[in-house]
């Protein structure tokens, strides 16, 4: 068929990931977390709420919107676990194969940014101890070398991520708290007097909420490119979804809420005794010209923060994205190199002012997109997924020319209800994408193009074990 000539959806690095493969522990996971959420973004974001929002309202704020991310983790890294497929690969199901780049180009937009923007943070640091020790400066040379070495790391694969997550992810939280003490000491301060400050009402804690959740909303959508590499027995991978996904949530809920929490309340406490959202010039202050040794140990610590994070959080996600594109042609080592080529091209830290009003931006394109996927996978479908299916040109998925009519018009109003409701913005985003997309899908394109599993009347293999081992062509 000419459409089988057309379309490319089968390559090495969008296959689904074979047993063998599957190689990341639960205690791993929970490493991998702690690496990919203690980065410089909460901090800035909950310096820049205060005095918006009291210290209180930004404490709360960050926890229920994580909640909410966690939630989201887990439910949505089911697939990758039960069928070791990635996020890009599974959201042809939904929106079909050639729609499958328009929520994929969505999702990659935010993480190509924030890589060029943590890595400015990165360089900043770098700059800072080279100007302590040598009086020299040079901040592009430094963004052009940082940026190399992380894209170098992330493109040796999944293995060199977790290796490096698991070395820097302690030393990362210690220095975290010795950083809040500094600070605390530094000011005089304790945290009962931080948390009895009020707020100028500027804005709302539901603002809050939807600010911190686009910290995290992006890795909500691509749950899987991670959890397909979760260990977990062939026993519980048909198992219940408590049994496919009680690794997921323990290691989701410890490692991203632990983190998140902490450095809140660290850049919440700069943010409240300096005015300064900048972590950097805050350590410089902070510190003084009297103790460079310990200046240095902080601004590492800003170093392997921000490394930890752009390498599983900010590369991956659009690597994988980019193999998409052209599954045949593109390695994920390609694809990591060219998201992180683009993102310092795209020059971020000029924006660095307006984070919270970007993140309500994210939330807007990408919330619509979590709930168009809850409602295919679990509402529409019931966790069973025609695997074969995702991978042959011209099969189930190919819709109205190869794209899905029904999420497009759910997505559209669903994104544009976060800049009409910003203070409940991810809330009216899932749910009128759930509301369009339910019954357009299932009454009307499910039966204009075959769908099997949302009726009920497909059976799926009886090894996945068996069916991941197979190119499924």
């Amino acid at each position: 068929m000419k459409e089988e000539k057309e379309l490319s959806l089968v390559g090495r690095d969008v296959l689904p990931t074979k047993q063998t493969d599957r190689n990341i522990t639960t205690f791993g996971f929970f490493l991998l977390w702690i690496g990919i959420a203690v980065q410089l973004v909460t901090f800035i974001t909950a310096a820049q709420l205060f005095p918006s929002l009291s210290p209180v309202q930004i404490v709360v704020a960050a926890l229920l919107g994580n909640l909410v991310v966690v939630a989201l983790l887990v439910l949505l890294g089911d697939f990758g676990i039960k069928y070791g497929i990635s996020y890009a690969v599974y959201i042809r199901a939904c929106f079909g194969y050639l729609g499958t780049h328009i929520p994929a180009t969505v999702r990659a937009i935010p993480a190509i940014f924030w890589f060029g923007f943590q890595t400015w943070m990165g360089a900043f640091a770098l700059n800072q101890i080279m100007v302590t020790l040598t009086g020299y400066s040079n901040i592009m040379l430094l963004i052009i070398l940082f940026g190399a070495v992380q894209i170098i790391n992330t493109a040796m694969g999944i293995e060199a991520i977790k290796k490096f997550e698991m070395l820097a992810a302690p030393s990362i939280l210690l220095i975290g708290l010795y950083l809040q003490y500094l600070i605390m000491d530094r000011f005089d301060m304790t945290l009962s007097s931080l948390f009895v400050m009020q707020g100028d009402g500027g804005l709302s804690l539901g603002y809050g909420i939807v600010v911190f959740m686009g910290l995290y909303i992006t890795m909500a959508l691509n749950a899987s490119d991670f959890t397909r590499f979760l260990k977990v027995s062939p026993e519980n991978q048909l198992g219940s979804w408590w049994d496919t996904n009680k690794g997921s949530a323990i290691a989701h809920s410890a490692g991203l809420l632990s983190s998140m929490i902490l450095f809140t309340v660290i850049g919440m406490t700069s943010g409240v005794a300096t005015g300064n959202w900048n972590p950097i010039e805050v350590m410089t202050l902070v510190l003084g010209e009297g103790n460079p040794f310990i200046l240095i140990v902080c601004l590492v610590f800003v170093i392997l923060a921000q490394w930890s994070t752009n390498i599983s959080a900010n590369l991956l996600p659009p690597g994988y994205i980019i193999v998409n594109y052209f599954p045949k042609k593109i390695t994920f080592a390609q694809g990591a190199i060219i998201a992180g080529i683009i993102g310092l091209l795209m020059q971020p830290w000029l924006f660095a002012d307006f984070l919270p009003a970007i993140l309500i931006v994210i939330s807007a394109l990408l919330s619509p997109i979590a709930g168009i996927m809850f409602c295919d996978y679990y509402l529409l479908r019931k966790r069973q997924v025609n695997l074969k299916e995702l991978y042959r040109s011209g099969g189930q998925y190919r819709y109205w020319n190869n794209v899905n009519p029904a999420a497009l018009i759910a997505y559209v109003p669903a994104g544009l209800s976060v800049f009409l409701f910003p203070d409940y913005g991810f809330i009216t985003a899932f749910l009128i994408s759930n509301l369009l997309y339910y019954p357009l899908m299932k009454y009307w394109i499910a039966k204009k193009y075959d769908q099997p599993e949302i009726f009920g009347v497909i059976e799926l293999t009886d090894s996945l074990e068996e069916e991941n081992q197979k190119e499924v062509m």
